[in-house]
C-alpha cells in the first residue's frame, strides 16, 4: 500500500481531498478512456444502452480502484 494513502484525505496544496473522491474521479476517467477506445474500434455496436454501460464501467473501475488503494 502507498504510504500517502494511510489517511482518509489526500493533501493537494492546502486543500484536503477525500480519497473516495479521487478514486471515483480516476474510475470515471478510466471508464471514459475505455469507452473511447471501444468506440474507435467500433466494438460498441452490440451494446444496448451505451450511457448505462458507461455508468456501470465507472462504478466497476471506481470500486476496483477503491479496493486496491483503500486506506
Amino acid at each position: 500500500m502507498l504510504p500517502s494513502l494511510h489517511n482518509a484525505e489526500i493533501a493537494i496544496g492546502d486543500f484536503l481531498f477525500p480519497w473516495g473522491m479521487v478514486v471515483s474521479a480516476l474510475g470515471f476517467l478510466l471508464a471514459f478512456f475505455v469507452v473511447q477506445l471501444l468506440e474507435r474500434l467500433e466494438l460498441t455496436r452490440n451494446i444496448w444502452h451505451l450511457p448505462l454501460f458507461f455508468v456501470a464501467l465507472s462504478v466497476l473501475f471506481g470500486s476496483l480502484l477503491g479496493l486496491i488503494f483503500a486506506p
